[in-house]
């Protein structure tokens, strides 16, 4: 009896992580009107052009005033395309916008069970092996990788490591820095 709670219980667990591992990637895009229609705090900066102009970039929050990760990981990758009118604002904008993703990972982190996000550049087996997928293994490859090609510089180097395909990548991103 005990063993089917637990298999129950483990199952809708492991429903709970999945809608929350999926949904950005079930994220709709966000129509113009849908855009045109958000509250300028939904925005990570704007700017007025000489002639008045009112120009908002990268929308992140939605209608209610939650981040949305998708738009916001978007934001983050198009941060460098925006044509800005003062060059400072990009600096704020990415600080915004980078506070927001590790506010997120920290939740996500917790959620996790983590005491907080694991940085890949630092931790011992141990500390690799409690992130999802990670085993002995896993964690000894990304160890071997880090100390043949030195500190890694990004998330997205993780790929690089044997063993550690879109999937697994997918799973643990919002779970590591390289700070």
């Amino acid at each position: 009896m005990l063993t089917k709670r637990l298999k129950w219980c483990s199952l809708g667990i492991a429903v709970i992580f999945l809608l929350f591992i999926m949904s950005p990637a079930l994220a709709e895009k966000w129509s113009q009107r849908y855009i045109e229609s958000l509250s300028d705090s939904a925005f990570a900066s704007i700017e007025i052009t000489k002639d008045g102009k009112k120009i908002r970039h990268l929308p992140h929050h939605n209608h209610i005033g939650e981040i949305d990760i998708y738009h916001l990981k978007s934001a983050l990758g198009r941060i460098h395309q925006v044509k800005w009118i003062d060059p400072t604002n990009f600096d704020r904008a990415k600080v915004h916008l980078e506070q927001h993703y590790l506010d997120y990972k920290q939740k996500r982190a917790k959620a996790f069970g983590l005491k907080s996000i694991v940085n890949i550049n630092k931790a011992s087996a141990k500390e690799l092996m409690q992130l999802p997928h990670i085993g002995e293994k896993r964690a000894q490859n990304i160890i071997g990788y880090r100390k043949t090609h030195g500190n890694f510089k990004s998330i997205g180097e993780l790929r690089r490591v044997p063993g550690i395909g879109p999937k697994i990548f997918k799973d643990v991103e919002g779970l590591v820095t390289v700070e």
